[in-house]
């Protein structure tokens, strides 16, 4: 069985969205542009997966609160990891 590519999509506290691609050996391959939305880099990942078709992925994004959005919410940050495996 193949490793699967890593796919994560990542954000900071300045409202910044991106994607990053790394190998099954954990070597990075790409770096994405960055997004100004969460939704835009899920899509411009899920984009590069269906790219790399017979590949198997390990897809993890974020939901929830942005980071940005701590200081905004009275219950704090609350946000989670979710994870697919694609092929």
């Amino acid at each position: 069985m193949k490793r699967p590519h890593l796919v994560n999509q990542r954000e900071n506290e300045q409202g910044d969205f991106w994607c990053t691609v790394r190998g099954g050996n954990g070597a990075n391959l790409l770096t994405s542009e960055t997004y100004p939305s969460r939704s835009n880099a899920v899509r411009a990942a899920r984009a590069y997966i269906a790219s790399v078709d017979p590949v198997p992925v390990v897809f993890t994004y974020w939901t929830g609160d942005r980071p940005r959005d701590v200081g905004q919410t009275a219950r704090g940050l609350v946000r989670s990891a979710k994870t697919e495996r694609i092929r």
